[in-house]
């Protein structure tokens, strides 16, 4: 047995490969024996008491299934015509499975600029949130027909992260195909800790009908840590996975978390925004800024990269050229060069601002 700490809101994302098999010609069908099995475990997890959304991988899968396509594309508007094709089946298939326990279910489609403006985050929040008072099981995707390199999360991974910090979660369940995170010995690693360096044992390829593999569940689970929450990695098609993990089983691999988690809005900062830019500092910056709990003032600037605007995300780099810190910063690359060497002239403060 593990040592779980109470639960009480529960993220569950769930691959594309645990709810399609693949037949003997190559082509996908649908494992529906798996998504009514996962559906009444989360059932049983309702009826105990907890709120649990699901993060669904599938669409794309699914539109293949669905004008018989084996291969998945490499151009963009193929594949946002497969998951436009593949999205409505995949709700009917959620809401055909948790319909048996009369649970009824809402679609949440989004993308990254959905969580990246602040006001827009919190909606979906509140979204979110009522679903869940409503005793709706939000089934959320990453909206892949609208999708383009600047709007997208990445993949579902990396999106049920940010959903479980997002509604408060107290656990993140990534479903995949594999028993978890495999050593060089191909057996599961039960626990990885916060220093240890997992990405030594992980295959860079991802999934053939998903765009995740291992590297973005080990990142999801450093985002959702670096939050205080904790995340298990386990095969979906194992009987009783849900279950037996909120029972305290060991199952798959547990990713360690932080006690004392960072606060909403500067893991939003952290781990939601995207970069535009990089501010290059001397070393007395760097140390006041590290070590010291300063803010970033104008006067310790060499020199800014990228075009940005203010309120953008920028990186911070250390005189060895090395990032120690993000932040939100108060001037556009413009109007830094203007303030450089000015004192009290602040371009980044402190509560916008992590240090790594």
């Amino acid at each position: 047995m593990t040592d779980t700490p109470a639960i009480k809101r529960l993220v569950i994302k769930v691959g594309s490969g645990v709810i399609t098999l693949k037949s003997s010609d190559g082509s996908l069908r649908i494992d529906r024996n798996t998504i009514f099995e996962l559906a009444a475990q989360v059932n049983q997890a309702v009826r105990n008491g907890l709120d649990v959304a699901v993060v669904s991988s599938g669409a794309v899968a699914l539109g293949m299934e669905e004008l018989e396509i084996n291969e998945r594309p490499q151009q963009m508007a193929q594949v946002q015509a497969l998951a436009a094709a593949g999205q409505g089946m995949l709700m009917q298939l959620w809401r055909e499975a948790f319909d048996r326990h009369s649970l009824r279910v809402g679609q949440v489609l989004l993308t990254h600029s959905d969580l990246a403006d602040r006001q827009r985050f919190l909606n979906v929040r509140a979204t979110l949130d009522s679903l869940l008072a409503f005793s709706v099981i939000p089934i959320i995707n990453e909206n892949d027909t609208v999708m383009t390199d600047e709007i997208t999360v990445g993949d579902n991974d990396n999106l049920a992260a940010q959903v479980t910090k997002l509604v408060g979660g107290d656990l993140l369940i990534l479903l995949s195909n594999v028993d978890g995170l495999l050593d060089s010995q191909d057996q599961v690693v039960s626990f990885v800790g916060l220093d240890d360096q997992p990405e030594n044992l992980v295959d860079r390829s991802t999934s053939t009908h998903g765009r995740g593999g291992m590297a973005s569940k080990i990142e999801a689970a450093r985002t959702v840590g670096q939050g205080g929450i904790s995340v298990v990695v386990a095969n979906g098609k194992r009987p009783n996975v849900v279950t037996d993990i909120l029972a305290g089983r060991s199952v798959g691999t547990r990713f360690d978390h932080k006690k004392q988690g960072l606060p909403s809005r500067k893991h939003w900062i952290a781990y939601t925004l995207k970069p535009k830019g990089e501010i290059h500092v001397d070393a007395g910056a760097a140390n006041a800024v590290q070590n010291e709990g300063a803010s970033l003032l104008s006067i310790g600037i060499v020199r800014v990269e990228g075009k940005f605007s203010a309120g953008d995300l920028v990186r911070i780099i250390d005189p060895k050229g090395q990032e120690f810190g993000r932040g939100l910063s108060r001037h556009s690359s413009d109007q830094i060069p203007e303030t450089v060497g000015q004192r009290g002239s602040t371009t980044v403060h402190r509560d916008d601002l992590i240090v790594n």
